[in-house]
This record gives structure tokens, C-alpha cells and sequence, in this order.
């Protein structure tokens, strides 16, 4: 959900249009220093590790990594304190999670010696896998709500990919495609479960997509030459990209819970892109709307966009909380933007040069990767006070 980030907190979304660009002046009070980081760690024997997702008790979910050519990958559970713990994969040895949910229940999928299988952890980390229909295969879970539908992708018999749903039953549905066509995506789920977002395809092109409580596929509306619906939070509003005509640019937009698109603004003929929207409506993405250095950017409830202050160097923005605190990278240190303007690096593990920073939730934790001395790349927290 929301960019695999749970979120607690909801306000009144306004989608009204913005007409003004921001050139990094927020409103807001900024928060204490930071603390941190604090190294993750990995398994014993693996050498590196990254967070892919957390949730706002601070339970996080990742991997953790051994090995180059080939790369494997173990997936991981740490609590709150850092504890870090192995999740069981079934029938394989490898896999990867992907999202958590507010209960701590996590989804990914294992790999066996055949095919990729859909598995789900529960809070203590017991794993329950699905079971493919006869002659589906490659099956990759991506998102998991509140209510522990889980959602992805898979391949089906006559090998055409399609969106897969998941419920807590067993009961599993291929989410089919737009009439008269054969792909479909699932990406990413609302908290209730009743809003799946993702894409298919038509004329051609990709087009944002979504299921509405367990309905077919629907295009978003209004229909465009292509778009992208890539994230969307726990209320059900989406975000993407979207283009109109050949010769026309990409603009970023959200749909609302109807699937009626709002435009935001976007007085650029270049391109942009965009990662996540958080709970209360903020979207966050990156662009070069000053070229030639791509500006991370901050959209806010009405639809104005701001360039975060870089000093001119660029950086990018990854995730965005109630707030619109927005947590990101600046000159290789993972870095947070406050909605006052101000602007701090979170630092790096001792001996290490670089991090990054890719997510943030409501409660003010801010997960990402550092180096290591020995130039290992390990995930870490930060803590916001």
C-alpha cells in the first residue's frame, strides 16, 4: 500500500488544480535532529542488505545478500529495534518480501527450482504459499492490504502476464485484461482491500488501470495515449504519469477514489516521473524541470509542485509522510526535506561514505541503505524526534 508504506494518519484530500510553481518555500515546523542511523545488519554469512518496506510500528521487511554473479536473496523481518530474523522459504532457498501491513502479516514470494511461488508471512513469520492454478507459473506478489488481500503479477498457461488477488481464504482470481487485449499489472492495494491499482494494456500502450471490490479491470479515467497508475495510499487515491497525445509532454496526475483524474501541475516539456503518495495526498517524484539537473519534487494537496532546495546539484525524493516531510537523497547522504524548507542530510555509518534514503512513515521513522567501511551496502533506520 502507499508505496508499501502503511500509513495511520487521513486527512481531507483537495485535488483542486494548482497554477503557481514552488521554488522550495514550505510551510510546517521542522522536527528534532535525527538519530542515526542504525545498521540493520544482515544474516550471518550474507554480506549486504536493504529494506524494502516498513510499517508504522517500524517493522520493516527486506533482504539480505550474498554474493555477486550469481546474487542471492534471503528474505528478512526486523522489528522495530532492529532485530533482524529470517523468513522461511518453502520449497526454495531463495526469495524476496516485498510489502508489510499494519498487523506486521508481510507477502512476497519464494523461488524454487521451477518457478516463483507467492508466499505470505504471518506477524510470527510463518509462511503460507499459494497454490498456482494448473499451468500458471512466475508468480510475484507486490503489495499486501490491511485486510491481507495480497496482489501481483503472474504468468498464465498460454504464457500472457496478468494481475493476480489473493484473498485470506485461499480463494485466488486472475485479474484478467482490458477488453480485447491479453496483459495486466496489480502493483499495489488500498488498506481495505478494495481498491487494486496497476495497468493494462491498449492500442499499443500502456494505460493505468484498477479493480474496484473484486470488479474487472477499468481503465482510469479519462482516457489518455498512455499513462502509468504506479502508487497508490491507503484511502484508494492513485498517482502516475500520464500522456495525451503523441506530441503532447508527460504530466503527473492522481485519480480519486471514482477514477476520475486530477492533472498536477507540471509547467515542464520534460519528462517526470512519480514514486509514491502518502497518506494524506502529498506525492513526490522527480523530474527535470530545471534541466539539465533533475529536481526531487514535492507536489502538495492542491497540486503545486516543489523543487527541493539542492543548491543546484539535483537529488531525488523517494517518500513523503502525513506532513509532507519528504525523505530522499542529496549529494549521496540520505537526506530529509521538512515543509518549513529546511533541508538535513541523515549521515552515514561509521567509515562508510554514501546513503540513501527511500522511505518514510507517519510515525518518523526513515528507512534506507549506508556503506559500510568495508563498502558494503547495509539497510538502516533513522528516527526523527
Amino acid at each position: 500500500m502507499g508505496n508499501r508504506v502503511p500509513a495511520g494518519r487521513r486527512r481531507a484530500l483537495s485535488l483542486a488544480a494548482a497554477v503557481v510553481v514552488a521554488t522550495g518555500l514550505m510551510t510546517g515546523t521542522a522536527l528534532a535532529t535525527p538519530a542515526g542511523p542504525v545498521d540493520l545488519g544482515t544474516l550471518p554469512g550474507d554480506d549486504e542488505s536493504t529494506v524494502l518496506a516498513v510499517n508504522e510500528a517500524g517493522v520493516m521487511v527486506g533482504l539480505s545478500q550474498v554474493g555477486r554473479n550469481p546474487r542471492r536473496d534471503h528474505p528478512v523481518r526486523w522489528d522495530a529495534n532492529g532485530q533482524i530474523m529470517a523468513l522461511p522459504t518453502p520449497g526454495g532457498t531463495e526469495g524476496q518480501v516485498r510489502a508489510i501491513n499494519g498487523s506486521g502479516v508481510s507477502a512476497g514470494y519464494v523461488l524454487t527450482s521451477v518457478t516463483a511461488v507467492p508466499t505470505r508471512w504471518d506477524a510470527a513469520g510463518q509462511a503460507t504459499q499459494l497454490q498456482l492454478p494448473a499451468g500458471y507459473h512466475n508468480a510475484l506478489s507486490w503489495a499486501i492490504s490491511d485486510t491481507n488481500v495480497v496482489v501481483g503479477s503472474w504468468s498464465t498457461p498460454d504464457n500472457q502476464y496478468h494481475g493476480f488477488r489473493w484473498d485470506p481464504d485461499g480463494t485466488v482470481a486472475d485479474l484478467g485484461a482490458l477488453p480485447g487485449e491479453t496483459w495486466s499489472m496489480a502493483e499495489d492495494i488500498s488498506a481495505d482491500g478494495s481498491i487494486i491499482t496497476g495497468g493494462g494494456f491498449r492500442t499499443g500502450a500502456n494505460q493505468s488501470a484498477r479493480w474496484v471490490n473484486g470488479g474487472p479491470i477499468t481503465e482510469l479515467e479519462p482516457q489518455a495515449l498512455n499513462s502509468g497508475a504506479h502508487v497508490i495510499n491507503d484511502s484508494g487515491v492513485i498517482a502516475g504519469t500520464v500522456r495525451d497525445t503523441s506530441s503532447g509532454p508527460t504530466i503527473p496526475a492522481r485519480w480519486d477514489q471514482a477514477g476520475v483524474r486530477h492533472p498536477m501541475e507540471w509547467p515542464s516539456p520534460h519528462v517526470v516521473w512519480v514514486y509514491q503518495i502518502g497518506s494524506t495526498g502529498y506525492v513526490v517524484g522527480s523530474g527535470y524541470l530545471y534541466p539539465p539537473k533533475r529536481s526531487a519534487l514535492l507536489w502538495d494537496l492542491d497540486g503545486h509542485v516543489t523543487a527541493l532546495p539542492d543548491d543546484g546539484k539535483g537529488a531525488d525524493a523517494e517518500s513523503v509522510d502525513a506532513d509532507g516531510t519528504v525523505a530522499g537523497t542529496f549529494k549521496s547522504q540520505a537526506t530529509v526535506w521538512f515543509r518549513n524548507g529546511e533541508r538535513r542530510q541523515l549521515g552515514t555509518l561509521p567509515g562508510g561514505t554514501s546513503s540513501k534514503g527511500y522511505r518514510i512513515t507517519d510515525s518518523g521513522r526513515v528507512v534506507g541503505t549506508a556503506y559500510t567501511a568495508a563498502g558494503k551496502s547495509h539497510a538502516v533506520y533513522w528516527t526523527l524526534g
